[in-house]
């Protein structure tokens, strides 16, 4: 259901790389490359992909668990995490022209210079030497704006839980975690995993956190008593319950949910989601749903983003998505999605994605929008097939 048009989180541009060894052995993985979009406030936004697309780790840096490589996010319209790694190269770019155009004008004034009367060589210099000083000074200019904003974007990233205005900000925003076995300390009670959240946020009464404690369970399908225990008492199921009572405690608008039903049973997963339904209509909460099961993100998503290697191929509504998949990894995922009918399942012809179809060496792609809300990854050529294909 969605309230408002405004965008709760907005995502630009994103990047989040990974380095190891060193020189020559240097390795760079892109887990996350220049990723955009917006979300609306009481959506639920699907992230799919398979395996190691960088959906994950799109949630982790949106949270600041990851410190972006460069691009932004903003919530509620403000900035919580920004990277320089483009302002660091813009500073390269500036340096290397100005050098550039500098060791041109020395060649040129070199030139003239030799062909020159001794009375006009003095004029000569004097007029280059103004060029020159022009260029220092629109050079340093551009480099103190650039490093002015890296010093900002190092501010934001800077800022922890003792910055009031961040921690207010951020108590909107939490995390339901993967794994509801490694995500639990096991030595805590289940009382203390919930209500460490209250109490990092500054709350200091007992009563005030068993109270809310008591009513998060409640909320969440669990009972007040389950408080004094510990996660190994309880099934998959159960822990994945308190993960959610966790991220619930302190209030939140936002909550990203990263794949939190992938290690569940069946019967289970249909529980949870069926919660987190409930939630959102409750509580007007706005959901990350990270996911690599299309049937369940179908069910459960008003819009579809869908990553492959880093970087978004498609985003559209739930409805447009499955009717009109336009980007070749969009129509493989749709076609691996299981349908419970045996003869339909013996005739299903599954659709194999092969990147080398794209031919992007001279025609980079773009995320264009082919149709109102509905993005493509794709360069021109695949743009005009991929309009035909609508109409």
């Amino acid at each position: 259901m969605q309230s408002t048009e405004t965008p709760i989180l907005s995502v630009r541009n994103l990047k989040t790389h990974f380095k190891s060894g060193f020189g020559k052995n240097k390795l760079v993985v892109k887990a996350v490359d220049d990723v955009s979009f917006d979300i609306k406030k009481g959506e639920v936004f699907g992230l799919v992909g398979e395996s190691g697309c960088g959906k994950t780790t799109t949630g982790r840096t949106i949270i600041r668990l990851y410190n972006p490589t460069d691009g932004e996010v903003y919530f509620k319209g403000q900035r919580i995490t920004a990277g320089v790694e483009s302002l660091r190269e813009a500073i390269k770019d500036v340096k290397f022209d100005a050098k550039q155009e500098i060791d041109n004008l020395k060649s040129e004034m070199e030139s003239e210079l030799e062909s020159a009367g001794e009375g006009d060589k003095e004029k000569i210099k004097e007029q280059y030497k103004e060029k020159i000083n022009k260029i220092n000074l629109n050079r340093d200019e551009k480099l103190a704006e650039y490093k002015e904003e890296i010093e900002k974007r190092k501010e934001v990233a800077s800022k922890d839980v003792k910055d009031k205005d961040t921690r207010e900000l951020m108590k909107k925003m939490q995390m339901i975690f993967q794994d509801p076995i490694a995500s639990l300390n096991p030595r805590m009670t289940v009382k203390e995993i919930i209500a460490e959240g209250l109490r990092i946020a500054g709350e200091r009464k007992e009563k005030v956190i068993r109270q809310k404690v008591e009513e998060v369970l409640e909320t969440v399908g669990l009972l007040p008593e389950h408080a004094n225990r510990y996660p190994h008492e309880f099934s998959g199921g159960q822990r994945q319950r308190i993960g959610v009572a966790r991220a619930l405690v302190i209030s939140p608008e936002f909550i990203i949910a990263d794949e939190p039903i992938s290690a569940l049973d069946v019967s289970i997963q249909a529980q949870v989601i069926n919660l987190l339904n409930d939630l959102r209509d409750e509580l007007g909460l706005t959901i990350l749903f990270i996911a690599h099961d299309l049937s369940v993100v179908q069910y459960f998503s008003d819009r579809i983003a869908v990553m492959y290697f880093g970087k978004l191929v498609e985003l559209a509504d739930t409805d447009e998505l499955f009717k009109n998949p336009l980007h070749p990894y969009t129509r493989s995922l749709l076609s691996a999605v299981p349908v419970p009918d045996p003869n339909f399942e013996k005739k299903r012809q599954r659709i194999k994605y092969d990147p080398s179809v794209h031919n992007y060496k001279e025609d980079a792609p773009e995320l264009h929008e082919i149709k109102e809300g509905h993005f493509v990854l794709a360069n021109q050529a695949e743009l005009k097939e991929y309009k035909k294909r609508l109409k």
